[in-house]
């Protein structure tokens, strides 16, 4: 299985959210392939928050699979949960957050579907209430812009995927908190999902 890379503050209510602002140029951040876990055909998906002890917290995201031609040719929703714990030592140190983004089952994956360039209403609940909600004509760097700068400046390869970046909105995560992400057509279907119970 092919690795994922991550984008740093891709919405501007999140970069916000997290005290700074979206850059200019995306900015990744790569996840091995231990991280991912995709959830089975039922949507159904166990959710790793890898130390308990420490700050976890999702991040719903439109996630897009990489094939032949660098072309984005399948599409699901994620969450990259993120050790906040972890990624805060990274960053004071300046360090790569792979500790704190690429634990196994990190990466979790919804239902996969065919890719086509639309706008996504992409979603997240914890405990049935919804904590996350968006549209992904908001990113600041759209996916064929993330797909080129990974091509020029890291080695993207067929298979990888791309976690496109969070809106506003991401929080704690505990065991045996019920997740339930989705991503939605223009038309209101949901066209991806996942559910999983935090261990």
């Amino acid at each position: 299985m092919n690795g994922a890379w991550g984008v740093r503050r891709n919405y501007h209510a999140h970069a916000e959210e997290m005290g700074g602002v979206a850059p200019s140029t995306p900015k990744f951040f790569f996840m091995p392939p231990i991280a991912i876990v995709e959830a089975d055909e039922n949507g159904d998906v166990d959710i790793a928050l890898g130390n308990s002890e420490h700050q976890i917290e999702h991040e719903v995201e439109l996630v897009v699979k990489i094939g032949e031609n660098f072309e984005p040719v399948m599409m699901a929703v994620g969450c990259d949960t993120t050790d906040r714990t972890v990624q805060a030592v990274a960053k004071s140190k300046g360090t790569s957050w792979l500790e704190a983004k690429g634990f196994p089952g990190a990466a979790v994956v919804g239902g996969w579907i065919p890719y086509k360039d639309e706008a996504y209403n992409i979603g997240l609940s914890v405990n049935g209430n919804v904590r996350q909600e968006s549209n992904t004509s908001l990113m600041v760097h759209s996916v064929n812009t993330l797909i080129t700068a990974l091509r020029e400046n890291e080695d993207l390869s067929e298979g990888d995927l791309i976690f496109t970046g969070t809106p506003a909105g991401v929080g704690s995560l505990t065991p045996g908190d019920k997740v339930t992400a989705w991503m939605k057509n223009e038309s209101g279907e949901i066209i991806s999902q996942f559910s999983g119970t935090c261990q």
